[in-house]
């Protein structure tokens, strides 16, 4: 999950944090930007979040990540 936080994130960190952790527990990686962080570095953000698609080698040589929950693919 890819999340662009604007200014009322800022007072939100707590609400932020529990929300993170249970997506986390069903299995989704959170990836959290900013909106300054966004419009100041467009290509650092898609960067950093081309690198968070690709597996890792270890990931490679046991085949394709699993979808949360265990879903199917296409």
């Amino acid at each position: 999950m890819v999340e662009l936080d604007g200014d009322t994130h800022a007072v939100s960190e707590a609400y932020d944090a529990r929300r993170t952790a249970f997506l986390e527990g069903e299995g989704y990686r959170v990836l959290r930007f900013g909106n300054a962080e966004v419009t100041g570095n467009v290509e650092g953000v898609a960067a950093a979040i081309r690198a968070a698609l690709t597996p890792s080698p270890s990931h490679a040589a046991h085949g394709p990540l699993p979808l949360p929950h265990g879903g199917e693919g296409f």
